[in-house]
């Protein structure tokens, strides 16, 4: 069949304007058996075929000069603008006519218009054919139509399908697909290349989704994260359903929908809740409304905007959890917990990262809250609470330090009194002696002893005054010195000592090894080490002490090593560090060294450490902070 019609009969040259169409002879017509009617330029009938007339119960002496569309006033629309085209030069656009729309004919058929062409191909009219409706025809014009219902549906929710074949290995998607990724329409990916657009986490559950598919026929149903062509994160929600030929997976179907399109409808709904808080603007705290199934913001209230530095829109759609630290994630799963066993989660307190990278301590607490449509969303709290937690520390801190300076102040009481009150004793023990002897002998004797005990309280006071100094001396501002320094002035104070028992120092350290301490403190933990070394030699070997310095992380580390007699650190190593502690029997043992040097080191934020084993000798570490 023709695609258009060309003039039949008669021909008249003159007649070059299609408007005096009615001039030809169009007696043809009334002996085809078709159903045809001519419509002219201005939509006016200028003759029908029989079969149409009977078709729809009109003769021609009705119907001739008359609009087609007064006989048709519902199709008007439609007949018009297929009319137009037809004008314009589109052959065969097809209509279908439902009889149960119009007063005439009582059956369902196909309307065919085509151009109306003089002998020159000028068009001067539409010839427009009707034909039974079959089946088949019906069938597929209504699956067309739906097709293209679903189609303008899944374009507004943006939903798009795919399908991956397992046997080809070859992934199919619609244009929609792209649209999503922010991918040209003429992209095609790999299942591995689709995959990695998945963000984070996202892209191992999806991938574990796939083959789960594949391996055990397991479909799917998961909200995930998705970054798109230009790196922009949204949220889609992909379904995925296998299917299977001779019992093996052969492909996979499925679609994905970016679930921010789905956001006005829920924003509209949280307008309600809103609108049921009218506060919600107004507090001077800041406030989140959170999608109780999904964790994305759907709303924010300017406070938090202000607080945050960021624009409402930063937010909104975006999953809470990407704006918590890593460490509080594994909290998740109890705070919806308490959500739905109570209605509400505690107060939780993490740092948080505004816009201008500041570090803030807030604390977030959540409701469920449900709308008049029966909308549930969870309406958080936040509450900036940097200047609170800074006071909070600074008071934890004050008070660390005032209970350690009272049991330094306690220990120190019960030191000088149980102390003091030795002497006290043994002199009046000494006294009662002298006073009752009469002996001159005896008495000289006893004399010496009060001489002796003298000098023990003498050294027991300097003892007590040397810890003493200590603890007065922390608040004064650390010095950068030169460690060799230190050493070579501590190597000169013990000369003589060394040179007594043939020691050796072996120095190690850098010439530019510098530490953080107070100098007097310095001397005295370097001086109370290194006389040690020599005090408690191995008698059977010269005393040799080996120097080094080696860094560990925030501290410089002196190492101050030995070969003397060591230490049972089985039975002694809690006791190492007491006052009044010693593990030899050398006459000049008072157990106060260690004592004074630890409590010295800590005062520089350092710290001690010892290995020992017995007649071999001991390596005491000396921990410098270096801030």
């Amino acid at each position: 069949m023709e695609s258009s019609y060309k003039l039949v009969g008669k021909f008249f040259p003159y007649m070059s304007t299609p408007k005096n169409n009615s001039s030809f002879s169009l007696d043809w017509i009334k002996q085809i058996p078709s159903s045809i009617v001519i419509i002219d330029t201005n939509f006016k009938i200028i003759s029908a075929s029989p079969k149409w007339q009977t078709n729809f119960q009109l003769n021609l002496s009705q119907i001739e000069g008359n609009n087609i569309t007064s006989f048709f006033p519902e199709l008007a629309t439609q007949l018009k603008t297929r009319l137009q085209y037809s004008l314009d030069g589109l052959r065969d656009i097809k209509f279908k006519y439902n009889a149960n729309d119009s007063k005439y004919s009582s059956k369902d058929s196909i309307w065919h218009f085509n151009p109306w062409k003089d002998g020159y191909g000028n068009i001067i009219g539409v010839i427009i054919k009707i034909k039974p409706i079959t089946k088949n025809q019906e069938l597929k014009i209504e699956l067309n139509k739906t097709k293209l219902i679903l189609n303008q549906k899944c374009d507004v929710a943006k939903i798009g399908s795919w399908e991956i074949d397992i046997i080809k290995n070859v992934l199919l998607w619609t244009p929609i697909v792209n649209k999503i990724h922010g991918l040209p329409v003429n992209y095609k990916p790999t299942l591995e290349e689709a995959i990695n657009f998945y963000h984070g986490e996202s892209q191992d559950v999806i991938r574990k989704a796939v083959n789960d598919a594949i391996n055990f026929g397991t479909p799917w149903n998961e909200k995930a994260q998705l970054k798109q062509k230009d790196g922009t994160l949204i949220t889609v929600n992909t379904i995925g359903r296998p299917k299977f030929k001779d019992g093996k997976c052969n492909r996979i179907i499925g679609t994905i929908q970016n679930i921010k399109s789905t956001a006005p409808t829920k924003i509209n709904n949280l307008k309600t809740v809103i609108e049921e808080y009218p506060l919600f603007e107004k507090v001077p705290f800041g406030l989140a409304i959170i999608d109780l199934n999904s964790g994305t913001f759907l709303n924010v209230n300017n406070q938090f905007s202000k607080l945050s530095g960021f624009e409402k829109e930063h937010f909104l759609q975006h999953n809470v959890m990407d704006y918590v630290p890593t460490n509080f994630k594994n909290k998740n799963a109890d705070l919806f917990k308490q959500l739905k066993e109570k209605g509400f989660f505690e107060p939780v307190k993490f740092i948080f990262s505004t816009k201008q990278k500041h570090q803030l301590n807030i604390k977030v607490s959540g409701t469920i809250v449900k709308n008049s449509l029966g909308v549930k969303s969870i309406l958080c709290t936040i509450e900036n609470i940097t200047t609170q937690t800074k006071l909070e520390n600074k008071l934890k801190s004050t008070i660390s330090v005032v209970r350690e300076r009272n049991e330094q102040l306690l220990n120190f009481a019960h030191m000088v009194s149980h102390n003091l009150k030795t002497h006290a004793t043994n002199f009046s023990l000494l006294l009662n002696f002298l006073n009752d002897e009469t002996n001159k002998i005896q008495r000289n004797k006893f004399m010496k002893m009060l001489f002796s005990a003298s000098d023990n309280l003498s050294e027991t006071i300097k003892g007590l005054r040397e810890v003493v100094a200590v603890n007065t001396s922390v608040n004064e501002e650390k010095k950068n010195i030169s460690l060799i320094d230190s050493v070579f002035v501590v190597e000169q104070n013990v000369a003589g000592l060394l040179k007594e028992t043939n020691g050796k120092i072996i120095n190690e350290i850098p010439e530019d090894t510098m530490v953080k301490a107070l100098p007097a403190y310095l001397n005295s933990i370097l001086t109370n080490c290194i006389t040690n070394s020599i005090k408690y030699r191995n008698p059977d070997k010269n005393p040799i002490i080996i120097l080094s310095i080696e860094d560990e992380k925030n501290y410089t580390v002196l190492s101050i090593e030995d070969n003397g007699l060591g230490i049972d650190l089985e039975k002694y190593g809690n006791k190492i560090f007491g006052l009044y502690k010693t593990f030899h029997r050398n006459k000049e043992s008072v157990g106060i060294g260690l004592y004074i040097t630890k409590n010295q080191i800590e005062a520089l934020n350092g710290k001690i450490s010892v290995k020992s084993t017995p007649n071999q000798g001991s390596t005491f570490k000396v921990y410098f902070n270096k801030i």
